[in-house]
């Protein structure tokens, strides 16, 4: 992966020499344009996050304790609801891979070689989780003219409103999985880092990110949302754990990123005490005697025990050895005794089956859909949920009569399905904060208290989304102005599009 990223540094550099001397650059034994399966690569790589710093701040410290997953002691009293560090997210992704997949895009759309349409339509949905991830963060921003500086001089490309964006990406899903049906084949191979060139997979992950992005609009279109979740269910979405979207990271402890794990080297960077378990995350899991308590928690020494686990209220920034923190044995971090476990290679989730069963859930109950058979996929989901978390290895294994013994203990209740349903999803999808925030938001499950420091800064609000780079205020003021105008403001509290109500 490293020397991947190295050579698209050089690439990089060589394509800057063109002040008129183009024919005395030019080296014949160096290509004028990298491959495919290279730009991918650095794409995938870059997309859950180009380092841990930034990582932490706009995911660890905003979202993950925004719903309430987590209780950072270092920073949640200074940032948690202040806009010292909400830029983090928007900045690198426009710099790294909103470019390089805009770039891959172009190249793709004029290649004449035989695999070109098929590996475009993976490079679109690569496109897809992109945007859609800082989209749903900030709302309206630039995607139509994203990433063309250099390929067509757009300088200070305008912000699409969120509505429109959604709109090409839904079409982009759509046409994307029809291409990746017509069983033609991809030259990416092990340079994939999601499915490694496996069409099949690329094509359920296409309708499941359908599917996702269908949800998100219930609120503001609801039969446009139906119409949606119709067309990517009867596509094929995810059927099982084989076909999670995640990346494999390595394990090297002196790489700040992209090549390791962003969210474990978060956790393994700060000291016994910072990153916590919320106490609003850990009531609800033991309150119903979830076999996960064990595996996503752990002490400050490292045990795992249920009855050892406690976590700590958002209102508490003491920085103590009481509560339980992020399971160091799966997820990395320092030990209470002034050791540290590094864990740098655990996989990152983009979507997994169990968030698929959810929604199937959910289209069930709202629509009839899936075969209307609501319960059914809610147990699917809380299984999937529960088994697909021995991908982090280390001896991970929720057996099958645990799982069956907690839908035993804690059943579905027709009655309180969308309650359920998207409060399973919340623990589901502990790690990817930017799809726990979004859904939280769209569905309003669980319930959450404002942290006390609301009251001063958010006027009593847990916020609704990130507020937009002071650098895009200085460097594209006319664009940037135009999209909070539309939106009606630039707080942490300004509801984007699809969160309207």
């Amino acid at each position: 992966m490293k020397k991947i990223l190295i050579l698209l540094s050089i690439a990089v550099i060589l394509g800057s020499c063109d002040n008129g001397f183009e024919e005395i650059n030019v080296n014949p034994t160096k290509p004028t344009q990298l491959d495919p399966s290279t730009k991918l690569t650095y794409v995938q790589l870059y997309t859950a996050g180009s380092g841990y710093a930034s990582y932490l701040f706009w995911n660890v410290i905003h979202l993950m304790q925004n719903v309430q997953q987590l209780n950072e002691t270092s920073y949640g009293n200074a940032f948690l609801y202040q806009t010292n560090n909400t830029h983090w997210l928007f900045e690198e992704q426009f710099k790294t891979t909103v470019k390089n997949i805009v770039d891959l895009e172009t190249q793709l759309e004029t290649s004449e070689d035989p695999t070109a349409a098929v590996d475009l339509a993976i490079a679109r949905v690569q496109k897809v989780l992109i945007f859609s991830r800082i989209t749903d963060v900030y709302g309206d921003i630039p995607y139509s003219e994203a990433g063309k500086g250099f390929l067509e001089g757009i300088r200070f490309p305008k912000y699409d409103k969120q509505s429109d964006i959604y709109a090409d990406m839904l079409a982009t899903l759509e046409s994307a999985a029809a291409t990746l049906s017509s069983g033609g084949a991809s030259s990416y191979g092990s340079a994939d880092l999601l499915f490694a060139g496996d069409t099949a997979k690329w094509e359920k992950f296409a309708n499941s990110l359908m599917l996702r992005l269908a949800m998100r609009m219930v609120k503001v279109d609801n039969a446009g949302a139906q119409a949606w979740a119709t067309k990517a269910i009867s596509g094929g979405v995810m059927t099982s754990n084989d076909d999670i979207a995640y990346v494999q990271y390595e394990n090297n402890a002196n790489d700040g990123g992209p090549n390791v794990n962003p969210l474990t080297k978060c956790f393994t960077s700060r000291s016994a005490n910072q990153n916590k378990i919320s106490k609003t995350f850990m009531d609800f899991m033991k309150d119903r005697n979830d076999p996960r308590v064990s595996v996503l928690c752990s002490t400050t020494a490292g045990e795992t025990d249920f009855a050892l686990q406690s976590g700590q209220d958002i209102n508490d920034f003491t920085q103590s050895s009481a509560n339980s923190k992020p399971n160091v044995n799966i997820f990395g971090g320092a030990l209470s005794d002034g050791s540290r476990i590094i864990i740098y290679d655990a996989p990152f989730f983009y979507q997994t089956y169990a968030e698929v069963e959810f929604m199937l859930a959910e289209a069930a109950e709202r629509w009839g859909l899936a075969g209307g058979d609501v319960e059914a996929h809610y147990n699917a989901g809380v299984t999937a949920a529960m088994q697909y978390l021995s991908m982090y290895g280390h001896g991970v294994n929720i057996t099958q009569t645990q799982i069956d013994d907690y839908l035993t203990a804690n059943p579905f209740v027709p009655a309180e399905a969308l309650k359920m349903i998207n409060e399973q999803y919340w623990v589901a999808t502990f790690g990817n904060a930017n799809e726990t925030f979004a859904n939280w938001r769209r569905s309003g499950y669980p319930v959450l208290i404002p942290a006390d420091l609301a009251d001063v800064y958010t006027g009593g609000e847990i916020p609704r989304r990130l507020n937009y780079p002071g650098s895009e205020k200085l460097n594209n003021p006319d664009n940037v102005e135009e999209a909070i105008s539309r939106q009606g403001g630039d707080l942490l509290t300004t509801r984007m599009w699809w969160d309207a109500n």
